[in-house]
């Protein structure tokens, strides 16, 4: 896992790139053209039951977008569902419900404001998947890392609540307050030896999980060719990150998996979170990742797509902020 030093110093190289390409490219929001399906090619936070809505029904998860009390599930859907703020980002407020009292508890945290509601994808590994697609060219990059959900395993002897105080000491992403209200429970149990507790179902850097290559040969093609034709050709994204389910690296490569996020032009470089990567290595990721998101803005202008200007942008950024804050203190408030 990236320390806390090393990823300030990297969103501080983020910042100066956005800074040196929007005067390469002379537009301070030249990304904002990157998507033009997705609402500022989701530059901002955006509603994700919109972001997945074009995409084929066969890869991502049944859900629906609902404000206050629930009733009753679609005849299509049961439990456990995940919820999650519809304008949400870095994993904040993403809660597994088991059942119809956790998914109201849930809701009444912020009555009025809209939550997406899904199936919950119970697949063995999570994949983030970043996909660049050059308009002009027809050429395309496709990366890949594995994601880990932070866990404890028993050594017959601790107690879940030890294991996860021993846990934060050596990973300091993990949310303790948030993994001990939903473990509450069984928090003075002693896990047996081997015993292995997820205590995240969300795989983010800001809540402890981490980031591995896949160390293996792989062939991308298959991927690369059903990402132009579901992404490209059907909504005219070229710049984003999936967050993707699978059962195996195999099933991934193969497009056997479920989409659970898609993240536009926000999207960070996800190999910057790698563990052993080294300062350097981080710094040409970034340098890639923004030269990419301009080369790709500057074609998709050429093909006629209006970036916002400079105002709108600025405009866009605070009521984005003022909603974040609306977000993130309704998650707080729940946690105390």
């Amino acid at each position: 896992m990236i320390s806390k030093k090393d990823l300030w110093f990297c969103h501080g190289f983020g910042a100066f790139l956005h800074i040196w390409n929007s005067l390469v490219s002379r537009w301070f929001f030249f990304y904002t053209v990157n998507n033009p399906s997705m609402f500022y090619s989701g530059a901002f936070l955006n509603n994700k039951s919109e972001l997945l809505i074009n995409l084929s029904p066969r890869v991502v998860p049944k859900g629906f977008s609902h404000n206050g009390r629930v009733e009753k599930l679609p005849k299509e859907m049961d439990f456990p569902v995940i919820a999650k703020p519809e304008m949400g980002v870095g994993g904040i407020g993403i809660k597994k419900c088991n059942n119809l009292l956790e998914l109201n508890d849930y809701m009444s945290i912020s009555p009025n404001a809209a939550v997406r509601i899904e199936s919950y994808v119970d697949l063995a590994m999570e994949f983030g998947v970043m996909f660049y697609y050059y308009p002009e060219t027809g050429k395309s990059e496709v990366s890949i890392i594995e994601k880990r959900y932070p866990r404890v395993i028993g050594d017959g002897q601790s107690t879940l609540d030890e294991l996860i105080n021993f846990a934060v000491l050596k990973n300091q992403y993990i949310r303790r307050d948030e993994v001990k209200l939903r473990l509450v429970h069984s928090l003075n149990t002693v896990l047996e030896k081997g015993e292995v507790v997820i205590l995240d179902y969300v795989g983010n850097a800001s809540n402890g999980s981490s980031f591995h290559r896949t160390n293996e040969p792989i062939n991308l093609d298959k991927l690369k060719k059903f990402l132009i034709e579901e992404l490209f050709a059907q909504t005219g994204i070229c710049f984003t990150r999936l967050d993707i389910k699978a059962n195996s690296l195999n099933d991934l490569l193969n497009c056997n998996f479920v989409i659970i996020e898609h993240n536009g032009v926000k999207s960070q470089p996800i190999n910057i979170f790698i563990k052993d990567a080294t300062l350097i290595s981080r710094y040409r990721a970034y340098k890639h990742h923004w030269r990419a998101m301009r080369l790709i803005s500057d074609q998709q202008r050429a093909l006629g797509h209006q970036t916002i200007s400079f105002n709108e942008g600025i405009r866009e950024l605070f009521r984005q902020l003022v909603a974040y804050k609306k977000i993130s203190t309704a998650m707080r408030i729940e946690k105390e």
